[in-house]
């Protein structure tokens, strides 16, 4: 790994900053949008192509010859082809959740590519700023698109700023904007946690609110100060009807878990090292997963991990290194459970072969599958 140039080392880490604090005013909202598009894609805008590499344990690649394997251990590496074949494509059992992976590009539309469960790649085109919060199952995305109505034009900037619009977008499977609706209020910050079919789930400053996608009336799910933490100010949030799992960037890498019924803490997930992006519950909200990168204990400082916790009793269910020999450790770009016991785990890599000569043009996107027992 030592013979790959460390600037590009570094460039592969750029997407795992920390959003800033939250605040309502012009500047910070459309800065905090963007941090949150570079936290959640393997590279910052500025002309890198993302390759694509599936790892599986269980999953056929793309493109092998007829002789080769198409199993194999989980945490093993492929890089499948792009190219189309004749033969129909083969038909893989729908996830529960979809695996995204967001991807800033330098001019609108922007693009979200998701990571099928075959390994291939499909490109979905979205609005300009769109800042994605929940891909549902039945092929539509939800997300925020923040806009600045009057550029160019001296204002003054804080919470009450005028000209700056917050809207919440429903895109079908095609592309086309099934929903588009304000949802700023003038003086208050404003988060996606995430949608199922039915409603979105908004943090707001009173406290998460159901924001419901067909009619847009919204019902408080549960108070900031019934929890007695601002639920506005959690870098990361995770939510379901019943629980809610989230981490803060003043508690190190801890992960609390909260009824939504009374807000109380009903367990505290603790390990050893740094929060990373990809908080993500299970389907059933049984189970949370949380990547997160050791402390420096063994002098690998790109060292990944994966801890998968039982939400009711805070029980450790497993702890993956998320890694390949083959390829020099970026971040995690995304993570999503294909059903209640596996999750896969997208994060971005150098190939190592390619040692001095290796380039930007060569950062790999890899998922690794972790099983739960």
């Amino acid at each position: 790994m030592d013979d790959v140039p460390e600037d590009l080392a570094k460039a592969v880490h750029r997407a795992a900053r920390t959003t800033p604090s939250h605040t309502s005013d012009l500047a910070a909202v459309l800065r905090r949008a963007r941090a949150r598009r570079r936290r959640r894609s393997a590279t910052t805008a500025g002309g890198l192509a993302l390759l694509v590499a599936l790892t599986s344990g269980a999953v056929p690649l793309l493109a092998r010859s007829p002789s080769a394997s198409t199993s194999g251990p989980a945490g093993t590496t492929s890089r499948p082809t792009m190219t189309a074949t004749a033969s129909p494509p083969a038909r893989w059992p729908e996830p529960a959740q979809r695996l995204m992976v967001t991807v800033d590009r330098d001019s609108p539309p922007g693009v979200v590519e998701e990571v099928l469960p075959g390994g291939s790649i499909r490109r979905h085109r979205v609005p300009e700023d769109f800042s994605l919060g929940a891909a549902l199952p039945d092929g539509r995305l939800v997300g925020l698109v923040y806009t600045d109505l009057t550029p160019g034009v001296a204002r003054t900037d804080g919470p009450d700023v005028e000209g700056l619009s917050i809207r919440l977008v429903v895109l079908r499977s095609d592309g086309a904007v099934e929903r588009s609706r304000e949802v700023r209020v003038k003086g208050q910050g404003i988060e996606l946690l995430g949608a199922d079919t039915t409603v979105a789930y908004l943090a707001r400053d009173a406290g998460i609110v159901t924001h419901d996608l067909l009619t847009g009336r919204e019902k408080l799910l549960l108070r900031s100060s019934t929890a007695g933490v601002d639920l506005l100010a959690a870098s990361q949030t995770d939510v379901r009807p019943d629980r809610l799992v989230e981490q803060r960037d003043d508690h190190g890498c801890h992960t609390d878990v909260r009824r939504t019924t009374d807000g109380k803490r009903i367990a505290r997930l603790t390990v050893s090292g740094l929060c990373v992006n990809g908080l993500r519950l299970s389907p059933d909200g049984a189970r949370v997963a949380v990547p997160y990168r050791p402390l420096d204990t063994s002098g690998d400082r790109r060292e990944q991990r994966l801890a998968v916790f039982d939400t009711a009793t805070g029980a450790l269910r497993a702890d993956q290194l998320i890694a390949d020999p083959a390829f020099v450790l970026g971040p995690i770009t995304g993570v999503a459970w294909a059903d209640d016991a596996t999750v896969r785990v997208a994060w971005a890599g150098l190939p190592v072969h390619l040692g001095r000569d290796a380039s930007v043009d060569d950062l790999a996107q890899n998922v690794t599958t972790v099983r739960v027992q």
